[in-house]
């Protein structure tokens, strides 16, 4: 609470912003001072690395979603993840294929026409956007997906259709955004802009203290209608890339409605619970507090279809807690940036912990157990020799920068978590490893250490 308090003055909380089309933008700009502003660059370029990431997203709650793709199998709320259905590696993706999916295959065709373009004498004329209950949900869900992988969508920015979408179902999204999740919606006329909440984890790649500082304070003069002194390129290129800077100058509105004004912290278990699953890739119950364990208990069923029906997400139940999985594979920010290497290569590895330390069935089935540093090395060894000839190059000659980005990227996908100087694997994990098959000896592979787990 103390970060968001600082990010917005004391008091100052977001709960005034109702979205609704054109709503809030005033109460926004007003909240918005300069000397915020400069307070928050000065935190931010004294901060440590970690801390910097934290304050900057507790004041702007600039992140997308993080989900898990595949379905497991139905709901089994009774069977532990480590001995339940489980999906394999899936193929990589193609980068850059995200939510744009969605955006593409749902906005309704006539949108997508050229104004005046000619439609075929025999064909029937098309239903207007919205016009059966069905298509309205359908561009409702879509338009709330867009927001929730995309917090910022602007009219010129690479999803301008959707924005459409959003600006149709301003007052709907709105109201569920802040009924849901306690999320306030605020949309001008060129852009929509949600103010998530704090989020550990969740900072913007590539920026450190200096970079945020300087980021909020050339938002901060650009939404005074000052020019913006900008030396760090990062910088340019993310304010062009959210549409602040432009070929034709700043867009000042733009710059105000993207002040540090993120959304207040949860204030009952339910908010909490609820941002927790429509944001994270996993809930595990250990990691909840006593009262949101106590919410959720013998809710599972009913926010699986609230979700369901909001944002398209399907739930995994198990004993340790509940995955909302998109199967299109779109609410993620997950991938890897080179073309499959980094993302193959993490689920590999956790596939080959997963058969090394996975509990048997009549074992106790902890949410989380440790993983021996020297098996970490043995597993990314065996995978790097059966499946490195496809790999990039560049992960290969580096082996230790390749076992740090397949950890973060496990880190990232809430498999693994750290503990002190060691890791552990979630039980989650065991989704992606092969159906338990109790095979006594030795690993499968020359680099294993089998004979550590005991130890471990």
């Amino acid at each position: 609470m103390e970060q968001y308090e600082y990010a917005t003055g004391p008091g100052e909380g977001a709960g005034g912003v109702t979205g609704g089309r054109g709503a809030g933008a005033g109460q926004l700009t007003a909240a918005v001072r300069a000397d915020v502003h400069l307070a928050l660059a000065e935190r931010l370029a004294t901060a440590e690395a970690e801390a910097a990431h934290e304050l900057f997203t507790a004041a702007f709650g600039l992140y997308g979603a993080r989900h898990l793709g595949g379905t497991a199998g139905a709901e089994a709320a009774q069977l532990s993840w480590w001995h339940g259905p489980t999906v394999r590696v899936p193929q990589p993706r193609r980068a850059g294929r995200g939510a744009r999916r969605a955006e593409r295959d749902v906005v309704p065709a006539a949108e997508l026409l050229p104004a005046g373009s000619r439609r075929g004498r025999h064909r029937k004329p098309e239903q207007a956007p919205g016009s059966t209950p069905h298509a309205t949900a359908v561009e409702r869900r879509t338009a709330a997906r867009l927001l929730a992988a995309h917090p910022l969508v602007t009219a010129a920015g690479p999803h301008g259709a959707g924005f459409r979408l959003i600006r149709r179902h301003a007052d709907w999204l709105a109201e569920r955004f802040l009924t849901v999740l306690g999320y306030p919606l605020t949309i001008g006329d060129s852009y929509a802009r949600l103010h998530k909440a704090g989020l550990p984890g969740r900072g913007l790649a590539g920026f450190g203290p200096a970079g945020y500082a300087e980021l909020v304070r050339a938002l901060g003069a650009l939404a005074e209608g000052r020019p913006a002194e900008i030396t760090d390129e990062a910088v340019r290129r993310l304010l062009a890339h959210w549409r602040v800077l432009t070929q034709h100058g700043a867009d000042h509105e733009l710059a105000r409605a993207l002040g540090p004004l993120a959304a207040p912290a949860a204030g009952t278990p339910a908010l909490a619970v609820r941002r927790r699953l429509a944001e994270s890739p996993v809930v595990l119950l250990d990691e909840l507090s006593g009262p949101e364990r106590a919410w959720l208990a013998g809710r599972e069923a009913a926010e699986a279809a609230l979700f369901a029906d909001f944002l398209g997400l399907e739930a995994e139940i198990r004993a340790e807690g509940i995955a909302l999985l998109d199967p299109a594979d779109e609410l993620t920010d997950l991938a890897g940036g080179d073309g499959g290497t980094l993302t193959q290569a993490a689920l590999l590895l956790v596939e080959r912990l997963v058969e090394e330390l996975r509990p048997l069935p009549e074992e106790s089935a902890p949410p989380a157990v440790l993983i021996p540093d020297a098996l970490i090395d043995g597993a990314l060894g065996d995978v790097t020799d059966e499946h490195g000839a496809q790999w990039s190059r560049g992960y290969l000659a580096d082996l230790a920068g390749f076992r740090r980005d397949a950890l973060e990227l496990l880190r990232r996908m809430e498999l693994i978590a750290p503990a002190g100087r060691a890791w552990v694997l979630r039980a989650p994990a065991a989704r992606y490893a092969a159906p338990l098959e109790v095979q006594p000896g030795p690993g499968p592979g020359r680099h294993s250490r089998r004979e550590l787990n005991a130890a471990g």
